[in-house]
């Protein structure tokens, strides 16, 4: 597969991704999108740090209920790989723009950014569950991605997204010290 040719491809098996490690690991929302694009797109954090970075915008900012983690999640992921402060990122008003979009195609998608809004609407079963507000963070943030810097697409680790743990496997590697 020609990775720049099949964006929609990529951006689709990023959200496979991101289902499965939500489900097998028992990361939350923002952890997961973190881990999924820092890998996905070969970034230059180690998993574990890449976990500990996204850990405290679980449950909307430590259980608060604001912005909803895997948004969050996705704008920490823009930064690594569009940042301003890195060697090839964008100019600050251009990323701006970029973490703007983001924010708005997650609101867009899913009616709302708050967490507890969010949680809300799914209690009241008329909301996407915190597995699809993951999977749609992964998505959208692999999407803008792909769009400021085609070229990324050369660097997808294939591999990586198309891996499907259980939640056994992940356990097991957790306990065996391989996580």
């Amino acid at each position: 597969m020609k990775n720049q040719e099949n964006t929609p491809r990529i951006v689709e098996l990023v959200g496979e991704r991101a289902a499965n490690i939500f489900t097998a690991r028992g990361y939350c929302c923002s952890e997961t999108v973190i881990v999924v694009i820092n890998q996905g797109f070969r970034g230059d954090l180690s998993p574990e740090m890449a976990v500990r970075l996204g850990s405290g915008f679980c449950h909307g900012m430590g259980g608060a209920g604001c912005t909803c983690g895997s948004l969050a999640g996705g704008e920490v992921a823009l930064s690594l790989f569009l940042g301003p402060r890195q060697a090839g990122g964008m100019k600050a008003k251009e990323f701006d723009k970029v973490a703007k979009e983001m924010h708005d195609r997650f609101r867009d998608r899913f009616s709302a950014t708050c967490c507890r809004v969010l949680l809300k609407r799914r209690k009241e079963k008329n909301g996407a569950t915190c597995k699809e507000l993951t999977v749609g963070g992964a998505e959208i943030a692999a999407g803008l991605i792909l769009e400021q810097q085609p070229e990324l697409a050369f660097k997808v680790d294939l591999d990586f997204l198309n891996i499907r743990e259980s939640k056994v496997g992940a356990l097991a590697k957790k306990l065996l010290g391989r996580e």
